[in-house]
């Protein structure tokens, strides 16, 4: 919920979906759902966090009705992905790998809602590829942004594996 109501805060100050903004909403987006999953290592986790961020943009914005199904495939996909580096025992690892498949496969389910909905006019895609291409951006320097918090949080002592 901390990391939907970060993300949504940080677009309305933005001032509207301009390219700076989509990066640092995406950017929060996945530092915070890096921390959770570094602190939190139980399999559901990255889904129930994902579940309930829907549920927020459901209620508040009235999207992704159509794209549940696929939002929640996608996560169990990107949790049997996190579930392959469990035996390494790389939280951190599995939490950034688990954030990139989560998210670019949720972006391609977004990506085949929006032409099943422009079959007619698949030029207007273009632009949808351009903004899923650079929230993406947005997403991957989150990844690294998460790194960096998680080793902060290791040394100040509020993770501890």
């Amino acid at each position: 919920g901390a990391a939907k109501a970060a993300s949504l805060m940080v677009a309305l100050i933005g001032g509207g979906p301009n390219p700076l903004t989509l990066l640092m909403r995406n950017a929060v987006l996945a530092v915070l759902m890096m921390v959770l999953l570094i602190k939190v290592t139980r399999p559901g986790t990255l889904t129930l966090a994902t579940m309930l961020s829907v549920l927020l943009g459901l209620f508040l914005l009235g999207s992704a009705t159509l794209s549940v199904p696929g939002i929640i495939m996608a996560c169990i996909i990107a949790e049997i992905f996190m579930l392959a580096f469990k035996p390494l025992n790389r939280p951190v690892l599995a939490a950034a790998v688990g954030v990139a498949v989560s998210e670019l496969l949720r972006r391609g389910v977004s990506l085949t809602m929006s032409y099943l909905a422009m079959r007619e006019q698949p030029q207007l895609m273009i632009p949808l590829f351009i903004l899923m291409g650079f929230s993406y951006i947005g997403i991957l320097i989150g990844i690294y942004g998460g790194f960096k918090m998680s080793k902060e949080l290791r040394h100040a002592g509020l993770i501890q594996n």
